[in-house]
């Protein structure tokens, strides 16, 4: 096999075209059957568009030969009907039978640190990586035949074999204990039917039946398994590789180019000259070709250039302040150069957020965009929603799961009222704090026909509330069901069970039709189908055994199987064909490619040069140990594929960014500060910064906003509303007349609201079976509202302890509470209803009535037949006296006369409990706070009602004058912007 190169620039390809003709010309008739074969799929463009001018140059336009890669070819392998055909496991069967291996092996576990389900699928994701790894690197070819006459057992037996025989040779080596470890794992887990000696059979079987040359043209020197390919065939058919020369020779006397300019300016870049028998194409077929790890020793490196050459690409270097500006700089840039009529440009996403980000940028502004970087499955929405659907499951419902698995479109799409029933669900939730549990989710919308414990919301409600709140108790029930048939906790169950059960969910929750319906979405269903061919692939033949075929998995083991098998698929993003187009690529990407202009981001010190992350044992120095490609490797390969950047393009922008995420400063990469200085010290500077976007802003100070809006006065009033607009008219415009209320914050922290909520149950039920039963006695009175508080507290200690405090202050009260209720009653006020909702309409001048609703916590009815109101409160008693001055300010006591004609007097009531040496002993003192003149307060209410009212439909305006109080915690003060006006003073409120 010859070997040729030639400097890598933009007359590679044409020499290399050149050099292709010149060799087939000399082949003869067999020409006809060439194959000229290319490392990726993105190079074939251009060699064949070489190729076919080099034919034109020459004045001999004829047939190209046949460019492809390995892979192609490979599909045209005809099947070998003579062999046993050998089934090649898949990378899910492989990671499924390594998982199996070591989840008993706590040791190896805990000295990897993989505590954790994920982390121990990473260590099998690990182990497989770096086993692949050592196979093409050191595996024998006598290893994989594919003779006729092997049968499975022996194939078996002669990899092994050959396993054991590199084994010792590598254990001669000075190795640790974790290249050790290793090797061991290396040799238990390789098996015949693995991807890569399955890929070298074929490959062997290639090589036998090509019937004409094969060129290959390559930015790097071929990988082992494609070098082992290029081998046999040159013994059977001329055979010759084109590649790049890194080694900067030239003549002495010869101006040095740019190409000899960036391998003086980056070393790193060189290789060393091919040895002689590589050049006549005699290296050992049983030694790995090293030439991609060997270095240039110790052959004298040119001088630091002091001049440019002419023939240059233009480059500039474009520093930003962030991430943000790195990434506006980069979408302008590539947008410019559209418009400009540049067809084909590059962004080279060497930091992968801030290529994301211009691609949102570019998006947005409706540019063509092809994106080749392959993002991971995982991180589409499609398989979030499956992720979502596993946590929802692992936490019993939790709330924050379930509402995003509902937001995403696959889940339930045909629900009628869905979008609508999602929401009141979001809101009913963070109203209650519900934060999961199917039971207490399914009681949230459960019906409740009979029941006088109506919500006050809900009395007027239209049909399509009802249909809203019945499609919110379907999405629960259908989740609830279809969570009930998954098998819990840690039991093991065969993976078939699990596919099993994960196939009947995307059909009970409508997620196929949805799923296939997305681009993403199919390839997640393709990626599901394969994995249902795991239960009979027979996972476990490496090692000998085929306990690899009844693997069982645990729910988490299951869920996290999935996850490390989305990280592991790349999504292919469609795109729209285009005359222009902008190419998303990584660094490799852009080799033997050219473009019209070329946008690299992220050329700062902390990703250029970029290096993997040693995870557990696959270390730097491990790698090196075990002659793998090394840290020190990457740098280099990173340095020439930039340099090829650079050596290709004629325009080329290099953008960095000046601090790191956490406002950690940076610098511009070594390679790049190398090339800058010496165009600085040559006259040509190439460093910029980005221009910031100028943008002409005028102050405007604002005032004290009083807007007006007489259409949206709404006809229902509670307390809480008028009490909001008495508070700050503006706030009760932001919250009721445009209903910006924003959502609660949903967190497991028991709030005042909640424990008010379980006091109420606790009353409730305690009062109407002292009343139904006419019990007097203080003892079975206060042995029954104990007996009531343990049921009712003791369903909400199971689920959060935090409610265990409260539960013991309220067992405080509840002695003081009964001796008042029994001093109450000897003055004739007995307990007459709780809980209840009603509702008034009062006459107003314009002749639409005011509706008036609410609750109100309780009814007592007095000797005299008259009633009167009472108000639980979770507030010391001293604190409510406070109240009292204030009774204009909080309503809520008087609204309660308005809603019972037949009230007399109101009261507000302290559940907490009572401070021992206070000013009053008496029990009442302590727990009964009265509203003086409460009918003159009620008459005061309805007239201030009337009045206010009247004015907002006559389009009073609604100023924000709210105090500091009001201010605090109101969440229209992004509207308001309060703190920003010109002058506090009030407005004019005319009309």
């Amino acid at each position: 096999m010859t070997r040729i190169s030639f400097p890598p620039g933009p007359s590679f390809l044409d020499q290399a075209a050149t050099a292709t003709w010149y060799f087939l010309d000399r082949c003869g008739p067999a020409a006809a059957s060439a194959h000229v074969v290319v490392p990726t799929a993105a190079q074939i463009p251009g060699v064949r568009q070489a190729l076919d001018a080099a034919a034109r140059a020459a004045g001999q336009p004829r047939p190209l030969p046949r460019v492809l890669t390995l892979g192609h070819w490979l599909l045209d392998l005809p099947p070998d009907l003579d062999a046993e055909p050998v089934p090649v496991r898949s990378h899910a069967a492989r990671l499924l039978a390594v998982q199996q291996a070591i989840r008993a092996q706590d040791w190896l576990r805990r000295a990897f640190g993989a505590q954790t389900e994920g982390a121990a699928w990473g260590l099998a994701q690990t182990l497989l990586s770096i086993s692949d790894e050592l196979s093409a690197r050191w595996l024998e070819d006598a290893a994989i035949r594919d003779d006729a006459d092997i049968d499975g057992d022996d194939r078996a037996e002669l990899l092994q074999g050959a396993l054991q025989r590199t084994y010792a040779h590598l254990s001669e080596r000075f190795l640790g204990q974790e290249a050790q470890i290793v090797l061991a794992f290396w040799q238990m887990l390789s098996g015949p039917d693995d991807p890569l000696p399955a890929r070298r059979r074929a490959l062997q079987r290639l090589a036998q039946l090509v019937t004409g040359p094969v060129v290959w043209i390559g930015p790097t020197p071929p990988e082992p398994i494609e070098a082992s390919f290029l081998r046999q065939a040159g013994e059977l058919v001329p055979t010759v590789e084109v590649g790049y020369d890194w080694t900067g020779h030239a003549a002495s006397d010869a101006p040095a180019d740019w190409y000899q300019t960036l391998l003086a300016l980056w070393p790193e870049a060189r290789r060393a000259a091919p040895r002689a028998e590589d050049e006549a194409g005699e290296d050992d077929p049983g030694e790995p070709d090293d030439r991609t790890f060997r270095d240039v020793g110790d052959e004298p490196l040119p001088g630091l250039p002091q001049t440019l050459p002419a023939q240059r690409p233009r480059v500039r270097v474009i520093g930003s302040a962030r991430f943000e500006d790195e990434a506006a700089a980069a979408a302008a840039q590539l947008v410019q150069w559209l418009n400009e009529g540049r067809q084909h440009v590059a962004l080279v996403a060497h930091d992968r957020v801030v290529a994301r980000r211009t691609r949102a940028l570019l998006t947005r502004a409706g540019a063509p965009v092809r994106d080749e970087t392959g993002w991971k499955l995982s991180t589409t929405r499609a398989a979030a929603a499956l992720m979502r659907w596993f946590d929802v499951l692992a936490r019993d419902g939790d709330t924050a799961a379930l509402l995003d698995l509902l937001k995403s479109p696959f889940c339930l799409p045909a629900v009628p009222q869905r979008g609508a029933a999602i929401a009141l669900l979001e809101r009913q939730t963070r109203r209650d704090a519900i934060t999961g549990g199917w039971t207490r989710l399914r009681h949230l919308f459960a019906e409740r026909a009979g029941s006088t414990m109506v919500d006050a919301e809900s009395m007027d409600a239209s049909d399509t509330a009802l249909e809203v709140r019945a499609a919110a108790r379907v999405l629960v029930a259908r989740l609830a069901d279809e969570a009930a048939q998954w098998p819990r906790g840690l039991a093991q169950q065969p993976l078939s069970v699990w596919l099993n059960r994960l196939d009947a969910t995307l059909d009970t929750l409508d997620m196929r039709a949805a799923l296939a319906a997305d681009d993403a979405g199919q390839q997640l269903l393709d990626a599901l189908a394969r994995l249902a061919e795991l239960p009979g692939e027979g996972l476990g033949e490496a090692g000998g055994n085929d306990e690899g075929s009844h693997a069982t998995l645990n729910q988490q083991e299951f869920r996290a199987m999935l996850s490390a098998l989305l990280e592991t698929v790349a999504y292919k993003e469609p795109s729209a064909p285009s005359r222009s187009r902008i190419t998303i690529l990584p660094l490799n990407g852009a080799r033997m490619r050219r473009f019209d202009g070329v946008v690299v981001v992220g050329c700062d010190d902390a990703q250029l040069p970029s290096s993997a992350a040693e995870l557990m044992f696959f270390s730097n120095q491990m790698r090196r140990e075990l002659g793998l490609e090394d840290r020190e490797a990457r740098f280099a390969q990173q340095a020439r594929d930039l340099a090829e950047v650079l050596l290709n393009n004629d325009d080329v922008v290099l953008t960095w960014q000046r601090y790191g995420s956490r406002g950690e400063p940076h610098r511009v990469s070594g390679w790049i500060e190398r090339l800058s200085a010496c165009c600085a010290r040559a006259g040509a500077p190439i460093e910029a910064n980005a221009a910031p976007q100028l943008l002409d802003t005028v102050a405007r100070p604002g005032s004290m906003p009083a807007p007006s809006a007489p259409g949206r006065v709404p006809a229902r009033w509670s307390a809480a509303a008028y009490n909001m607009l008495r508070r700050c008219p503006y706030q009760f415009f932001a919250g009721r007349m445009l209903g910006l209320a924003g959502l609660e914050t949903l967190n497991d922290d028991l709030e005042k609201r909640d424990i008010g909520n379980l006091l109420h149950r606790v009353l409730l039920q305690y009062h109407e079976e002292i009343h139904a039963s006419g019990e007097r006695d203080d003892a079975r009175r206060l042995a029954r509202l104990q007996q009531i508080s343990d049921t009712v507290f003791g369903k909400q200690m199971a689920e959060d302890g935090n409610a265990i405090s409260y539960y013991r202050r309220w067992c405080e009260v509840l002695p003081p509470y009964v001796a008042w209720q029994a001093a109450r009653e000897e003055m004739g006020w007995h307990w007459r209803g709780g809980e209840m909702d009603a509702g008034v309409d009062v006459a107003m001048p314009d002749g639409v009535p005011l509706r008036l609703a609410g609750r109100i916590d309780r009814l007592d009815k007095g000797p005299d037949g008259a009633h009167a109101v009472l108000d639980y409160k979770t507030q010391p008693a001293s604190r409510l006296r406070r109240k009292v001055g204030d009774a204009e300010e909080d309503c809520q006591l008087a609204f309660y006369g308005l809603l019972r004609a037949d009230a007399v007097a109101g009261s507000w009531v302290s559940l907490e409990g009572v401070k021992q040496g206070g000013r009053d002993s008496a029990p009442g003192a302590q727990r009964e706070v009265d509203l003086p003149e409460f009918q003159a307060a009620v008459t005061w209410l309805e007239r201030q009602l009337r009045q206010d009212v009247g004015r907002l439909r006559a389009g009073a305006k609604l100023p924000a004058f709210g105090d500091a109080a009001a201010c605090t915690y109101c969440e229209a003060r992004g509207l308001c912007r309060k703190g920003f006006w010109e002058s506090t003073a009030l407005p004019d409120l005319q009309s």
